[in-house]
């Protein structure tokens, strides 16, 4: 199974313990929280490709991209 690091990016109106939930069950399933953001309502996290859809039909959980390299010329 196929695993990358994906950025979780959660709802406004998310609640603190929306969030805690979340992070809860991805590090039950697994998962692995790599990084933590401040200045967003996000996180970083390396889980199979296969847990995406589940993740991306949270209602908490407005975005999920994955982390990637960026170049700035």
């Amino acid at each position: 199974m196929t695993s990358s690091v994906y950025i979780v990016r959660f709802k406004d109106d998310a609640t603190p313990a929306d969030v805690s939930k979340i992070k809860e069950d991805l590090l039950n399933s697994g998962a692995e929280i790599t990084h933590e953001y401040t200045l967003i309502k996000a996180v970083a996290v390396k889980l199979p490709d296969a847990e995406i859809s589940t993740l991306e039909a949270h209602p908490s959980v407005a975005q999920i991209e994955k982390d990637q390299e960026v170049k700035a010329y």
